[in-house]
């Protein structure tokens, strides 16, 4: 039990880490901590699972996905969408509803942005790792990833 309790230390840790990370990254963009995370969501909106088809999510959409109050993830969309990051675009089928996607630039910023983030610090720290504990680390994750699978 004591090495469970070690491990979710561990992963606290990193994930504090990483988070620091990001919000360095997001700040030197121009963008606070939820903003960076917003631009994120949007760019993996097909992960996100609003429905069957692939249409952009709704603000309604991002914040069931997210567990924020739609005024919230409101005010960042009409944030991003001033800094040209976002297109808000009418459903064709109910105009009442506003999809959300990322502009051309915004893409390019995100790609940017997870290539600093996520690319090259992650892989600067997995490569002072030698093989045997990439191995184990892949492997662990992998395995707990299923684990995690199998109770959802």
């Amino acid at each position: 039990m004591e090495d469970v309790n070690e491990i979710v230390r561990s992963w606290e840790q990193i994930n504090k880490r990483i988070r620091l990370k990001h919000r360095k990254i997001a700040q030197k963009y121009g963008f606070s901590f939820e903003q960076f995370h917003l631009l994120i969501e949007l760019d993996h909106h097909d992960e996100m699972t609003f429905s069957s088809d692939s249409l952009p999510p709704t603000i309604g959409n991002i914040a069931d996905f997210t567990g924020n109050a739609p005024h919230t993830i409101s005010e960042r969309v009409k944030r991003l969408e001033k800094k040209g990051m976002i297109l808000k675009i009418r459903d064709e089928q109910d105009h009442r509803i506003c999809r959300v996607m990322l502009s051309k630039e915004g893409q390019k910023m995100i790609s940017e942005i997870k290539n600093e983030a996520g690319n090259i610090f992650l892989n600067n720290a997995l490569s002072k790792m030698d093989e045997e504990s990439l191995e184990n680390l892949l492997n662990g994750l992998k395995e707990l990833d299923k684990n995690l699978d199998s109770l959802i």
